[in-house]
């Protein structure tokens, strides 16, 4: 066989591939990103172990931060073994660790079986700054709360959908949660899902977020409701 084939774990399955050179893995530390200095209440607090600390904060550097890549932007691309090398721990401390870090919401696993860092977009200095600048810390805990929220939202809304379309629609952006970390995030959504879903010109739909002071759902936001959300009339649910 030509070539060096050695075992390599991704963050759920195992398969045989070509290993990444320690050169290509060092590129991942490459460069800079910004970080909430609140991101120690999850230690201060107990919220996780400095293990588990330590593999999510690892997460955050690793994950890719290319925007331009919307499918890959904060997901691990490389697997456990290489995570492992990266951050020189020994084997298997990925897979001790992951469990609590997907059942917590700081980890979660995509359609591609992959894992996608929740909360990574807090690496992003003007996100921190909108954080800061009414809350003084960035709370890490309060933050992944908030995102569990959304993805919850997320499902109940698009449910009919997921059977026809594999395609993940966001809803929320993740500046909202700057000022609206004590707010129900779901409270504009339900609010907007109840009252229609026909699909309206610019203006209707400025009119209508200005009308019922829409702080958290985007004009976009409402286009995707009109387009992807059908009532069934005069069904009981």
């Amino acid at each position: 066989m030509r070539g060096s084939y050695k075992k390599r774990l991704n963050a759920l399955n195992i398969g045989y591939f070509h290993m990444r050179s320690n050169a290509d893995l060092q590129k991942k530390l490459h460069g800079f990103h910004g970080i909430g200095r609140g991101i120690l209440l999850l230690l201060q607090n107990g919220t996780l172990t400095n293990t588990e600390f330590l593999l999510y904060f690892a997460s955050l550097i690793i994950a890719t931060w290319d925007k331009d890549k919307k499918n890959s932007y904060g997901v691990i691309e490389i697997t456990q073994e290489e995570i492992e090398s990266i951050m020189h721990v020994s084997a298997g401390y990925v897979s001790k660790h992951k469990e609590k870090l997907i059942k917590s919401g700081f980890w979660r696993v995509t359609l591609s079986e992959k894992i996608e860092v929740v909360g990574f977009e807090l690496i992003e200095t003007s996100l921190l700054s909108k954080i800061t600048k009414d809350n003084k810390i960035v709370d890490y805990q309060k933050y992944i709360a908030h995102k569990q929220t959304e993805f919850a939202a997320e499902q109940k809304v698009f449910a009919p959908e997921q059977t026809t379309s594999s395609k993940a629609i966001v809803l929320f952006q993740p500046q909202t949660f700057a000022c609206e970390q004590t707010k129900p995030p779901i409270s504009d959504l339900v609010s907007y899902k109840n009252s229609s879903s026909i699909v309206k010109s610019e203006e209707e739909y400025k009119t209508i977020k200005q009308e019922n002071n829409f702080s958290f759902l985007t004009i976009e936001d409402m286009k995707l409701i009109d387009l992807n959300v059908h009532e069934t009339p005069n069904v009981p649910s």
